[in-house]
Parts: structure tokens; sequence; C-alpha cells
């Protein structure tokens, strides 16, 4: 167990915290196709509105820094990008531990983003939940917009499940348990200017 530990560490750490299982084939795939396999910091300009306002460039932004996401493409009633799951515990295990990535909104700009780990109820792997909260804080801090650091301290009770963001944009956390699994969500949507509103921001 320990060793498995170990290596899915050094995955997360080879993949930019995505915990992709193939990292190094990865890699070698972004190489031949002319990709750069560092991102730097800030690529939506450090604001939420830089992520929100152009869905085609922050797709791309979520590849440059191993989300992987699919396609942004209508689905129903609106317009949506749902990720590669990511493993966080042995794929090739019965039941591995998963987390999500979407990002949805209308054609001409993204309303939310969505973090999910999904967690089978034979499950109890705190080390799969401290990956978690490492993936989504790497990809907010390499994408340069703020969250991170208040959406982990509301997953862990130490600040309330929602909230307002500086530069752009609200935070909710969900739990979600089924006699199969137990889902965690972590949203940040665009938020929607109040006047004259005094409720402060969090983080």
């Amino acid at each position: 167990m320990i060793r498995t530990g170990i290596l899915l560490l050094a995955a997360l750490a080879a993949a930019g915290c995505t915990g992709a299982p193939v990292a190094g084939e990865q890699a070698a795939k972004d190489k031949a196709a002319g990709k750069t396999a560092f991102a730097s910091p800030s690529l939506a300009g450090g604001t939420w509105s830089g992520v929100f306002a152009n869905p085609q460039k922050s797709i791309d932004n979520f590849s440059r820094i191993g989300l992987r996401p699919g396609p942004y493409e209508q689905k129903g009633d609106e317009w949506r990008s749902d990720a590669v799951p990511t493993a966080l515990t042995d794929p090739s295990a019965p039941d591995p531990v998963m987390a999500h990535f979407s990002a949805a909104g209308d054609k001409g700009s993204l309303k939310r983003v969505a973090f999910v780990l999904v967690e089978p109820a034979r499950s109890n792997d705190q080390q799969a939940r401290d990956q978690f909260d490492a993936w989504m804080k790497q990809a907010l801090a390499q994408l340069g917009v703020t969250g991170g650091d208040t959406a982990v301290e509301a997953i862990h009770g130490r600040k309330r499940p929602t909230g307002s963001l500086k530069a752009g944009a609200n935070y909710a956390v969900q739990r979600e348990t089924t006699p199969r699994e137990r889902r965690l969500t972590v949203t940040f949507s665009r938020a929607t200017p109040i006047l004259n509103g005094t409720e402060p921001a969090t983080g």
C-alpha cells in the first residue's frame, strides 16, 4: 500500500498533479504534437474572468495544465467540456477512487468549472482525498486564480461550504452519498455583481 501511494504521488508530480495513469506516454504525445511540457502560471491572467470569458482559450489552458478536457460542445441546453477522469488510486484495481473535471456555460462564455471526487462506498483512502486537494489547488495555481486554499478549507470544515472569492467567482462545496459511492463536488462559478453588496470575498 505504501509503495502504491509513492507511485501515485510520483505520477501526480510528473503530470502536473493530474494523476494521469500513463504520464510518460502523455508527455511523449504532447512532444510529438509540438506542445510544451511546462505550463507557466497565471494562464488566465490572474482573474476568474480570464477563465470564464473565452471558452476555447480556457479549454486550451486546461489542456496545457494536464486536466485533459474534452471538446467544448453543446450537450442538451448548455455547452460543456468533460475531462478524461483521473484515477487517484490504482486504476487496475476494482473500483478506484476517481477525480473528474468539467467546464460548462454557453457558446460564448463559461459559467462554472467543477472538480469532483468520486469514492466507491467501500473505499476509505485519505491519501486519495489529499491528492484530490493537491490536484485542484495545483490546477488553480497554474491558471493564476484564487480559490484553491479556500475550497480545501471548506472541504475540511474550516470555512463555510459556499462563499465569494476575490477576482470574480463564487465557490460551493457539496457532498452526496449513495449506497454505491460518495461524491464531493467543488464548483467555481461566475459571480453576479451585487449592487450595494456587503458580503466580503473570502479568498
